[in-house]
């Protein structure tokens, strides 16, 4: 009974200790923490006398934190801001956008407090990463100043400085988010991340400013774009999500927006989002992230068209009548050739078709097809086809041609090309020209002037030696050319060197031709320029016979004085080893020679005792050449070049002048100084 008793109170004793333990626990709830700090904070404000007033209800959950409510206002908490309180017009903004569970303002991070604007105006600020304030001025109102716009704020004085007060919440154009003030506007691009102002002179003050957004507030900004949770977008649901390699996701009531580090966040709405996730969404498709917001499609009554992040510029686009088609490549290239949707095309019907090398798609205004191997566009109706005369294809290095009905000036393509022919032959017959005579004037620049020998002298030994080395004297003439036996010396030739009869002669000897008589010392003892001054144009392979004196008196040949004609060259004095020439009788040349030698007078004069025209290397400038009235592209195909403003194409006949509608958009294939030009060859111009 004892050990029953014992056991009993040791029992109801460990029970008292656990709850005495465990008390502090239970009180120490997130709730309880939350409701001792606001209270904490109220009386730290005044109690009761404070602007909040006097306390109502319990505290009770909001978004990720805890609210309390008061006569005059709210006290908000979460572990990370604290307990601050709102009250007044600031609070009525707040809760307008949704305040903690439906805003993307976040919890305020301090009590709301006076504005720089005056002792009138309150502003408090918020924990989004955007860095978010709610201000308000008794003449304007409250409107949240946040992002890039606030950080322009802050840099120009905030409420206090040249812009003033906020007199308006943001706007959103496209890709411009701007706001106004009462000193001003602010504008901001987000894809350029460039500031303009108005007044203009204060956009000078925030070149080189930051903004950091983050993805959080990216897609935030994307659904305020998209009209916030009173647009089509709708309430947002749950936390964002992964998708993809590196982007996120973040649902909403009737839509989603997609964000990436290329692409930045946006929306997209019912039946687009439909379309894209039904092709695989960012990781399924080829499509690639969204680049815009969806946005309006420029068609009664209705259409819709966004436009994503893939290498071919891939768009949805989607009317109430067809629905929802995918237009990209090629399509997309003619299809805004022609003005998108609300040109000569229309909506799309259907999504494109392929059909081996033919990629085609159907329109509201007609059919267009693309040839991937010929890289060219037929259209139904035909008379778009000239339309797309040069236009560039994504993925094809040359420019798409266009297969069309015979022009009525088809010829003025041929007589085109036929003028570029002419100039290419011109310029290949004038190249060769030049060429032809450089090598004439190094070949008579190349020889090598010097006196004969005097007659009386003779070859040496070892020179007849080289030049019959591998002969002997009867295998190189026929008995009936050899000299008798008792015949004397012939008489010795003195031969004119101007024409390189020396070197004739040795050639003559190398291919069989009659050998020179014996001179007094020798047989086979010739003097003489050696092979090296041979000139090959000057070689004559016919046999002839010896020459005599009789034979070269009856020929016209004269003895020249032995002094020199040629004037003496007006060279410096240098250290230069002369060769050693013998002055010797100038025969005169027969009259043929006489002609060459002046023919040749034009040519540069060579040689020691010759002076050197030092100007006959010189070409004569050429006149002023005519203006050209046609120029190729540069290597910007779109640039103009310099005074030729008229782009033609040479495909079709046609050409563009500054004032076309279609002229920004054709890649001219040549350029022409004017219209009468154009007109002068054959071009048409285009309507």
């Amino acid at each position: 009974m004892r050990k029953l008793v014992g056991r009993t109170l040791i029992g109801m004793a460990a029970t008292v200790l656990a709850a005495a333990l465990l008390a502090p626990a239970a009180v120490a709830s997130p709730i309880g923490d939350a409701e001792a700090a606001m209270m904490a904070a109220w009386e730290k404000a005044g109690g009761d006398s404070s602007p909040l007033g006097a306390r109502k209800g319990d505290v009770y959950p909001a978004g990720d934190g805890f609210a309390l409510d008061f006569d005059g206002g709210k006290m908000f908490y979460t572990t990370d801001t604290g307990a601050k309180f709102l009250y007044g017009p600031i609070l009525d903004k707040y809760d307008t956008l949704g305040g903690p569970p439906a805003s993307d303002l976040g919890f305020p991070t301090i009590n709301e407090v006076p504005g720089l604007a005056g002792p009138d105006s309150r502003v408090a600020t918020f924990s989004a990463s955007d860095k978010p304030v709610i201000f308000w001025t008794p003449d304007h109102g409250a409107f949240v100043v946040r992002g890039a716009l606030n950080a322009a704020w802050d840099k120009l004085g905030s409420s206090g400085g040249v812009l003033g007060a906020p007199i308006g919440d943001e706007t959103y154009d496209g890709e411009v988010t701007a706001q106004k003030f009462s000193g001003g506007e602010i504008s901001w691009n987000r894809k350029t991340k460039e500031f303009t102002t108005n007044p203009a002179a204060l956009a000078d003050q925030l070149k080189g400013l930051q903004v950091a957004i983050d993805p959080t507030a990216a897609i935030n900004m994307a659904w305020r774009a998209a009209g916030g949770a009173a647009g089509p977008l709708g309430a947002k649901q749950g936390g964002s999500y992964p998708i993809g390699g590196d982007g996120i996701a973040q649902n909403f009531a009737s839509g989603k927006v997609f964000f990436s580090p290329a692409t930045g966040a946006n929306a997209l709405e019912s039946d687009i989002l439909a379309k894209y996730e039904s092709l695989g969404g960012p990781v399924g498709s080829d499509l690639g992230f969204p680049t815009a917001n969806e946005s309006d499609g420029g068609i009664a009554p209705s259409s819709r068209i966004a436009t994503f992040s893939a290498a071919d510029k891939p768009v949805i686009f989607w009317t109430s009548n067809h629905g929802a088609f995918v237009v990209r490549g090629s399509m997309k290239a003619a299809w805004d050739k022609l003005r998108g949707p609300t040109g000569k095309l229309g909506a799309p019907v259907d999504d494109q078709a392929v059909n081996g090398d033919v990629v085609s798609q159907q329109f509201t205004g007609g059919k267009v097809a693309w040839n991937r191997a010929k890289n060219s566009f037929t259209t139904d109706p035909s008379n778009l086809a000239p339309l797309l005369s040069g236009l560039q294809v994504s993925g094809q290095n040359q420019p798409s041609t266009a297969a069309m009905p015979s022009h009525a000036k088809k010829f003025a393509l041929h007589w085109w090309w036929l003028l570029v022919a002419a100039a290419a032959l011109a310029l290949v017959a004038l190249s060769a020209l030049v060429a032809w005579g450089w090598r004439r004037r190094r070949r008579s620049r190349g020889d090598t002037a010097a006196y004969e020998p005097p007659v009386e002298g003779g070859w040496g030994h070892d020179d007849v030696d080289a030049a019959t080395e591998h002969f002997a004297l009867d295998d190189l003439y026929p008995a009936d050319q050899q000299p008798p036996p008792d015949a004397g010396p012939a008489a010795r030739v003195s031969w004119g060197r101007a024409a390189g009869a020396a070197a004739d002669l040795d050639e003559d000897v190398q291919h069989g031709g009659e050998a020179p008589p014996e001179s007094e010392e020798g047989p086979g003892h010739f003097e003489g320029p050696g092979a090296d001054d041979e000139d090959p144009d000057a070689v004559d392979t016919d046999s002839i016979p010896a020459v005599s004196a009789a034979a070269l008196s009856e020929a016209g040949y004269v003895d020249v004085p032995d002094e020199d004609v040629y004037p003496e060259a007006d060279y410096a004095e240098s250290d230069y080893t002369d060769t050693d020439y013998t002055d010797t009788d100038y025969a005169q040349a027969p009259d043929a020679a006489v002609s060459e030698a002046v023919a040749a007078g034009a040519e540069p004069r060579t040689g020691r005792h010759a002076a050197v025209d030092a100007d006959d290397a010189s070409e004569p400038a050429s006149g002023p050449a005519g203006r050209p009235t046609i120029h190729l592209p540069l290597d910007d195909p779109y640039q103009v070049p310099d005074g030729y403003p008229i782009k033609a194409s040479a495909r079709f006949g046609l050409y563009y002048t500054p004032g076309s509608e279609l002229y920004h958009d054709t890649l001219a294939e040549i350029w022409l100084s004017s219209e009468e030009v154009a007109q002068a060859n054959g071009f048409l111009k285009a309507d």
